[in-house]
Order: structure tokens, then C-alpha cells, then sequence
């Protein structure tokens, strides 16, 4: 007999194919400079998405490492990630009028029911779930959707980008991935910071996620020099590798998981900050493209 979360999981794809084999033939009234338009919206609530599986992602990290005061912010996020897939429908139905739709109704839904599974789990008690296994489910959730961030970008926006090239990568894929390897070495700081103690494994993970998103962080400025944005949050991140090399690889017992969760979210917060920026400023570079192009 088939279980809970999985008679959820055929339930979601059977609609998801049914919605699939209704597709709207694509075309219609849209052009593509209207898709590109609202491909900017799109693009908003992916990564509205990502920030909140990001957030669940390290608080479910040090709820299972025994830090008890994150189970009920945790679970407001838990609600706050469920509004943002549901939100995308709109994203998903949009695309099915597209030639090569960037993200389907059929992906959302596997999405969906795959995040369902993940909370079920979360849920028995005691937990169905490592934190290995939490950790890796939440990280393949983010890559998902940054995909279909990247998707979404390239082909809608892109084309008509001639003159914001550099900051529409920098919108859809450098500062994404600086912001995910910042909420991986969250997520893995955060549970070390709840036990006392950073094993091997994660001290060599740590190390590897501060010297990627230092790189990251680099590129970005190269690309997008003199952004609003881009100070304060290099300001942010220089400031939370710092404490995670002094306090969490040196001395793990002086910090506590909220005091670095806080430190780690101001720094993650701040380079969604700085994605805004961007793409406010590539909003007006095309803009100022059109009125010279007309």
C-alpha cells in the first residue's frame, strides 16, 4: 500500500499532466518584449523562493541539531515557502504559451510534492531525516529553482539585454550562487554553532563555501562596479566569513546557532539587496535601449 506522501506525490504529477496536455497553443497576443517584461517578475518570485527554502533550509539544520528555539520560526517559513510555490503557477502557466517553457506546471508540481515529502518527513518524531540527507534535499530544491531562474533569464530577458549583459548575469547567476553558497555554509554553520562542536567534514565544507563565495563576490563587483547595493553587502559577507573563520572554525563553543544565523542571514540578506539593485538597474538600461533604438 502506497503511503501518505506518496499517494501525495501521484496526486500532484497526475494534475500536473493533465495541465500539461491542456497547454495553450503558444503565440497568442504576447510579444516577446512583453514576455520580457514580465519575465522580470518571473524572475522576482524564483528568487523570492529561493530565499525562503534558503531560510528553512538552516533553521531545520540547527532545529535537528538539537536547538529547540528555531522549530517555530521554522515553521512559519515552512508556510512562507509554501505561498511561494504557489505563487509561481502563474510563472508556469505563462511559460506553457511559450516556445520551450523554462519551467512547467509538471516541474512545479514534483517540486511541490518533493518539498511536501521533505516537511513530512521533518515532522515524524522523531524525525524520518539526517541532517545529511535534510541538508542535501533542501540544496537540490534551490538548485531547481535556480535553473529555471537562469532559464527564465536567458531566454526572455536576454535577447533584448544588449546593453545590461553583465548585470543580468550578474541578477540571475553570480549573485544567486554567492548567495546559495552563503546559505549552504549557513545552513551547515548554524547546526555546528547548535552541537558545540564542528566535525572535519564540516570545518573542510566551511572553508570550501567561504573560498567560493569570496570568488563569487569578486566576480560580481567586476561586472556590476559602483551598483548601491554592492558596498553594504560586501561589507556583510566580509564580515561573516570573518566569524566563521575566528569563532566557528576556531572556537565553536563562544558561538551560539542564533547568533550566527543572524550574522549569516544580514549577510544573505544584503546580497539579495544588492540582486535588487541590479535588477532595478537593468530595468533601465533596456529602457533607455528602447528609447534609442525608437
Amino acid at each position: 500500500m502506497l503511503s501518505l506522501p506518496g499517494v501525495m506525490v501521484l496526486l500532484a504529477l497526475a494534475i500536473a499532466l493533465a495541465l500539461v496536455f491542456m497547454r495553450p497553443e503558444p503565440g497568442g497576443d504576447s510579444s516577446p518584449g512583453d514576455n520580457a517584461q514580465r519575465a522580470f517578475g518571473d524572475c522576482e518570485r524564483l528568487l523570492q523562493l529561493v530565499h525562503s527554502l534558503q531560510q528553512h533550509r538552516g533553521m531545520s539544520m540547527a532545529w535537528l541539531a538539537g536547538d529547540a528555539l528555531f522549530e517555530s520560526p521554522m515553521r512559519a517559513r515552512r508556510r512562507a515557502v509554501q505561498h511561494d510555490i504557489d505563487a509561481l503557477e502563474v510563472t508556469a502557466r505563462a511559460e506553457m504559451a511559450l516556445d520551450g517553457p523554462c519551467v512547467t506546471p509538471y516541474e512545479l508540481a514534483l517540486l511541490d510534492a518533493q518539498w511536501k515529502e521533505l516537511c513530512g518527513a521533518l515532522d515524524c518524531s522523531p524525525p524520518a531525516i539526517g541532517a545529511e540527507d535534510n541538508l542535501t534535499r533542501h540544496s537540490l530544491l534551490v538548485s531547481h529553482v535556480l535553473g529555471w531562474l537562469a532559464a527564465v533569464g536567458n531566454r526572455r530577458i536576454a535577447p533584448f539585454a544588449a546593453s545590461g549583459s553583465g548585470l543580468l548575469r550578474t541578477w540571475i547567476s553570480t549573485l544567486p550562487a554567492l548567495g546559495e553558497q552563503l546559505g549552504q555554509a549557513r545552513a551547515v554553520g548554524s547546526a555546528a554553532a547548535a552541537r558545540g562542536v564542528c566535525t572535519a567534514a564540516e570545518r573542510m565544507r566551511l572553508m570550501y563555501l567561504a573560498s567560493r563565495a569570496e570568488s563569487l563576490m569578486h566576480q560580481a563587483i567586476a561586472d556590476t562596479p559602483r551598483l548601491p547595493g554592492a558596498l553594504p553587502a560586501t561589507e556583510r559577507v566580509v564580515r561573516l566569513l570573518g566569524l566563521l573563520r575566528s569563532d566557528l572554525l576556531g572556537a565553536t563553543d563562544r558561538m551560539t546557532a542564533e547568533l550566527y544565523f543572524a550574522e549569516a542571514t544580514a549577510a544573505i540578506d544584503a546580497i539579495y539587496a544588492w540582486m535588487s539593485s541590479c535588477e532595478e538597474a537593468l530595468r533601465g538600461a533596456l529602457a533607455q535601449q528602447a528609447v534609442s533604438a525608437g
